[in-house]
């Protein structure tokens, strides 16, 4: 009785796409940039909001991606397994952005340079990521995980290294200001009509 492990006949292209990337095979790496990119990007200016510049999140993102091929299992799809690295490296340049501005903002007199102010949000710019910009990054972060990648609340404790209460007080608040925010508008927006 054979009792080795055999993967799902679904999974095999997957294994056998991530170990020619593994080799450095240029095909198969322009094959998984081309089918991971739009994806990568989009849960980059996610994560990111106006800390980082999503492009260059999303650039490292599918360098770190070609870089760990070797590692691909099928214990996850491939998708799900490049959304786990696109969220560390996200939130690994966050942190190294919060820590630049904050030595600047030491050496440097308040208000003399251009970052670190909140967008006022304009009409045009009204959206979903100018109500998840309001939000801090931890929240911000919850909710893109648990609503956009679908992570239950111990893959999002497992991912930031909060503890679970933390990630649900996270989300709860999240929604909340979220609620909120979406209501101020609407009623923002009444007035403008009757105005």
């Amino acid at each position: 009785m054979d009792v080795s492990f055999r993967s799902p006949p679904e999974s095999e292209p997957d294994l056998d796409l991530m170990a020619r990337v593994a080799r450095r095979e240029p095909i198969a790496e322009r094959a998984l940039v081309e089918r991971l990119s739009g994806r990568v990007r989009r849960l980059s200016r996610l994560l990111s909001g106006s800390l980082v510049d999503p492009d260059d999140a999303a650039q490292v993102s599918l360098l770190e991606i070609l870089r760990s091929a070797s590692g691909f299992r099928v214990a996850m799809s491939l998708e799900r397994w490049a959304d786990r690295i696109t969220v560390r490296t996200t939130r690994r340049l966050m942190r190294r952005e919060i820590e630049r501005k904050g030595l600047l903002a030491r050496w440097v007199a308040p208000g003399t340079m251009p970052w670190g102010r909140r967008e006022e949000s304009t009409p045009e710019r009204l959206g979903l990521d100018a109500f998840l910009d309001r939000l801090s990054p931890e929240r911000r972060e919850a909710l893109v995980m648990r609503h956009t990648l679908e992570y239950s609340i111990e893959e999002i404790a497992e991912l930031t290294g909060a503890p679970l209460g933390t990630v649900k007080d996270r989300l709860v608040s999240a929604r909340k200001e979220l609620r909120r925010a979406l209501e101020r508008e609407a009623a923002q927006s009444e007035r403008g009509r009757r105005g």
